[in-house]
């Protein structure tokens, strides 16, 4: 089935390619985009399987119109195929997203937020064929994050329909990441070797001048960072129809807003960007005040259908918690904000955006803050930009980042207080770069691209290509395709002791890892046995059933309490570890005639107030 799905996608960029006259690369994250929103709808009504049939018709549509044409206009499209397929810039796309692809196949989900959520998520949405019901998603502390990324992720676990391979979620995260970044490579012409290896290979090493955290999992940080410089430069490519030019645009910032729940921050920069693009470009009269509105209605509608899902379904993330707490002045925020604003300015002048040496100069968020600025300014003293457009840029990247950079020093005294973590400016500096992705991959993203389509492309092409090469992470890069390798035996003997005999006894009982889920249950143990780190771990081989635990302290917990930690948790089975002492008087209550049995599960009854508990044999 995956060739149909292959096959349509292919059809779907040529077909854009075509009708809007643009190169092939360009077309990529437009079909992308698509897409993923196809993807998205579906996922509302766990019908994602449709999309086979989708694909299907798809395939055969083209197929029957492509046969109902005259020999004139079927040459014609094929002439135009041969040309866009065997052009330099697509064989150096398809050969890069090939060998990435391929290097991926032995890769395992081994990073602490992949297990939290980007990985388990997705496992979730691979055997429920969409997203979970009301109290059933599997990453409960991060009930609101967006499905953007995931649903690239689900495309490519749908290529093994039938079994979950973790390595798919990897190739389906660095090809989205890819996507958008290959309209960098459209004025690639010449089918030269040695041109299309170096653009393939700085093209990859990319993200890591700024952004190193990418390599250790699939977060949604550096997509969104990618997605955002390609909106960037969509609104400073005037080239294609008008409809083309807005509903890229709509359709970027749909994306953008899926990626993670910052999105729409990114979007409202990105929006003012394109205000003041179109107040300089354009006359009074030719504003296309109507289009503008259109580019902000699509994301906005997008962002509304989320949140609306999450409150029907009561999906709430801890930090979206915190952020009411601290709204609401309830959050009791500790009294070191003074050395933590020390350790922010610290890290930001000083230390640099890459774990590893780079081979000229390791960049500072404050060395790269400054550079952006240069650009610019290089970009006016050889004609690239105009005066007024530079002026423009200069102010949205200031301002932009001064804002951007404000609003990560205040997360960092509310939301993220409790972390001391960030009291060491050597992780207040992974922080800075991981979120403020964005801002440096946008702005390199939005300066390469006026610089790779200037009249001096070669100049262009070759100045883009040594900064990256000098100034990226390469020890960050390798890792993500072929280092992994070396730590894989290791991070497996993690996950086994971490999800142990008595964990693996507890996934046979709940039905871990098949199609459909019972929902949620809880898993009830001795607190003295409580380690949130292993839940962490069994919470993903658990999915798509959605877990919760809860420790039973029997010196100060009655029957009542067990009672009440149950409807919090809105759990419709649980699950029972075996006490240290027996628990049969605390559980009584809810067992009647039967015989307490640990290690089994019950289904959770409730009739007129009174909550009793029925062993579940399955079905």
């Amino acid at each position: 089935m995956y060739i149909f799905h292959i096959a349509a996608f292919l059809i779907l960029i040529l077909y854009i390619s075509w009708k809007c006259e643009i190169r092939l690369v360009e077309a990529v994250p437009v079909g992308s985009a698509i897409l993923i929103l196809m993807l998205y709808v579906l996922s509302f009504f766990r019908m994602l399987m449709l999309s086979d049939y989708i694909m299907i018709a798809g395939v055969a549509v083209t197929a029957f119109f492509f046969v109902k044409m005259s020999k004139e206009q079927r040459g014609e499209i094929l002439n135009f195929v041969r040309q866009e397929l065997f052009s330099a810039s697509t064989l150096t796309a398809l050969g890069l997203t090939v060998v990435v692809v391929l290097c991926v196949n032995e890769r395992i989900v081994s990073w602490w937020d992949d297990y939290n959520f980007w990985a388990t998520d997705v496992k979730s949405i691979f055997y429920l064929d969409g997203f979970a019901d009301k109290y059933a998603n599997v990453a409960t502390e991060f009930g609101d994050y967006p499905p953007g990324t995931q649903m690239i992720k689900w495309w490519f676990l749908h290529f093994s329909p039938i079994e979950f391979r973790e390595n798919l979620i990897f190739a389906g995260y660095y090809f989205m990441n890819l996507a958008f970044l290959f309209p960098l490579l459209k004025n690639l012409k010449r089918r030269n070797i040695f041109i299309m290896v170096a653009s393939a290979l700085a093209l990859w090493l990319f993200p890591a001048v700024v952004e190193v955290m990418w390599y250790e999992g699939c977060c949604a940080d550096l997509t969104m960072a990618i997605v955002y410089g390609a909106f960037l430069a969509s609104v400073t490519d005037r080239e294609c129809g008008n409809a083309f030019y807005y509903g890229r645009q709509a359709l970027f910032l749909s994306v953008l807003v899926l990626c993670k729940n910052t999105g729409f921050v990114w979007v409202i920069f990105g929006l003012i960007f394109s205000f003041g693009y179109h107040s300089l470009v354009y006359k009074r009269g030719e504003r296309r005040k109507k289009a503008l509105l259109i580019v902000m209605a699509l994301p906005l509608l997008t962002e509304i259908s989320w949140l609306g899902f999450c409150f029907l379904n009561k999906r709430v993330a801890v930090l979206t918690d915190q952020a009411i707490q601290m709204a609401a002045g309830s959050m009791g925020i500790p009294d070191y904000q003074e050395e933590m604003v020390k350790v922010f300015i610290q890290a930001f002048i000083r230390y640099p955006l890459h774990r590893w040496n780079t081979i000229a100069v390791d960049l500072s968020p404050l060395g790269m803050y400054l550079l952006l600025i240069l650009f610019v300014f290089l970009l006016y003293q050889f004609h690239v930009v105009d005066k007024y457009l530079a002026v423009f840029m200069e102010i949205f990247f200031i301002l932009s980042g001064i804002l951007f950079y404000s609003f990560n020093l205040i997360s960092h005294l509310t939301i993220f207080a409790r972390e001391t973590q960030y009291l060491d400016p050597a992780t207040m500096i992974l922080s800075i770069e991981r979120y403020g992705a964005p801002f440096f991959i946008g702005g390199m993203y939005l300066t390469a691209y006026f610089a790779l389509n200037s009249r001096k492309q070669v100049t262009g092409a070759v100045l883009c290509i040594i900064f990256v090469f000098l100034t990226t992470d390469y020890a960050s890069a390798y890792y993500a395709v072929n280092g992994y390798k070396k730590e894989i035996n290791s991070k497996l003997a993690v996950r086994k002791e971490r999800v142990d005999e008595s964990a693996e006894e507890f996934l046979r009982a709940i039905g871990a890892g098949q199609r459909g889920s019972i929902g949620r249950v809880l898993y009830l143990c001795d607190i003295a046995d409580v380690n949130k780190g292993n839940y962490t771990f069994i919470n993903f081989e658990a999915a798509p059933v959605s877990v919760m635990y809860k420790g039973i302290d029997r010196e100060t917990m009655n029957s009542e309490d067990i009672a009440e930690a149950v409807r919090k948790a809105h759990a419709g089975f649980l699950y029972i570890n075996p006490l240290s002492d027996s628990g049969e008087e605390l559980f009584r209550p809810f067992i009647k005639d039967e015989k307490l049995e640990y290690n089994c599960l019950y289904r959770v009854c409730e009739e007129d107030g009174v909550m009793h508990w029925e062993k579940y044999i399955g079905g």
